[in-house]
């Protein structure tokens, strides 16, 4: 995977890097009123991610990076999220859903990963179910 410092400047302390992780394709952009744009995750959303799921994670032996990849790679769902959002979902019968959030970043040229998590189905009820696979 690509990392991508999203500035014409040199590196600086403090500046964040984006990873490059996928993309919203045209297609589903297109069903949900959305512009298709690359998908990106900083090095901050990464932590945050081990720090708040990481027993979670370990029981499916990924890393943040491979659980965010997973789900970006196989969600059959998006919901609206808070504000913005879009949640990405993995939805296979069982209880439990994952979920990886993305939102619209830097005047909208790409999306950026905010959290991805492991949920019970009903977090899902209230949300506008935005498309679904065929």
């Amino acid at each position: 995977m690509k990392t991508k410092t999203l500035t014409n400047r040199p590196q600086i302390e403090g500046q964040r890097h984006y990873k490059k992780i996928g993309r919203l394709r045209k297609s589903i952009a297109n069903a949900i009123g959305k512009i298709p744009a690359d998908i990106y995750i900083d090095d901050n959303h990464l932590k945050h991610i081990l720090n708040r799921h990481k027993t979670e994670l370990a029981k499916f032996g990924f890393t943040p990076l491979m659980f965010v990849d997973a789900v970006l790679s196989n969600f059959n769902r998006i919901y609206q999220g808070d504000r913005n959002a879009l949640q990405l979902v993995i939805w296979n019968g069982n209880a439990k859903v994952t979920i990886v959030e993305i939102n619209s970043a830097l005047k909208k040229e790409f999306y950026e990963v905010k959290t991805a998590l492991i949920k019970e189905k009903r977090h899902l009820e209230n949300r506008k179910l935005l498309w679904k696979k065929k």
